[in-house]
C-alpha cells in the first residue's frame, strides 16, 4: 500500500467515525430532548397544579379575655398549610419563636402571653377542638375554621 492510500483509508476511517459518532450524538440528543421535553412538561403541569392546589380556611382571633377584638377572616392557603400559617395568613401582627413543639404564638396584635397574668396566653383550636401538637405541625384541610383565642388562665380539658 502507497503512503497516499494509507493516508486516504486512514482519513476515511476518521472521517467515518466521526460521521457515525455525530450521528450517535444527534440520535441521543433526540432521543433525550423527547423525554426531557415530555418531563418538563409533566413537570410544569405538576407545579401548576400544586400553585392550584389550594386550601379555604376560616381563622378567627379572639382576643376579647384581654379587652380585644374578636375577628374572622377567610385565607386561601396552599395545600400542606399548617394553623401557623393560616394565622400568618391573615396579616395579623404576629409575634411568635420557634420552640422544641414548634412554633409558639407569644402575641397576636398587640396582645401576649404573660400581659394579662402569669397564666394568660394564646390557645388556638381546629373545628372546636383543642390542638393536640404545636401550631407549625397542625396540618390543615380544607373548610378548617382555627380559633386563636387569648386565655387569661390555663384551663385543662
Amino acid at each position: 500500500m502507497s503512503k497516499n492510500n494509507i493516508v486516504e483509508k486512514s482519513l476515511l476511517t476518521k472521517l467515518g467515525a466521526g460521521a457515525a459518532a455525530f450521528a450517535l450524538a444527534l440520535t441521543l440528543a433526540a432521543c433525550g430532548s423527547a423525554p426531557a421535553t415530555t418531563s418538563d412538561a409533566s413537570n410544569g403541569s405538576d407545579a401548576a397544579q400544586e400553585q392550584q392546589a389550594t386550601l379555604a380556611v376560616t381563622v378567627e382571633i379572639d382576643a376579647t379575655a384581654a379587652d380585644g377584638e374578636k375577628t374572622t377572616t377567610d385565607v386561601e392557603l396552599p395545600e400542606g398549610a399548617t394553623a401557623y400559617d393560616a394565622l400568618v395568613a391573615t396579616d395579623a401582627d404576629v409575634n411568635a419563636q420557634d420552640s422544641d413543639y414548634g412554633m409558639y404564638v407569644q402575641g397576636i396584635n398587640g396582645v401576649a402571653a404573660g400581659d394579662h397574668g402569669d397564666m394568660s396566653g394564646w390557645m388556638y383550636s381546629v373545628n372546636g377542638e383543642t390542638a393536640e401538637v404545636g401550631c407549625s405541625e397542625y396540618k390543615l384541610s380544607s373548610g378548617d375554621v382555627v380559633t386563636w383565642t387569648y386565655v387569661t388562665e390555663f384551663v385543662s380539658e
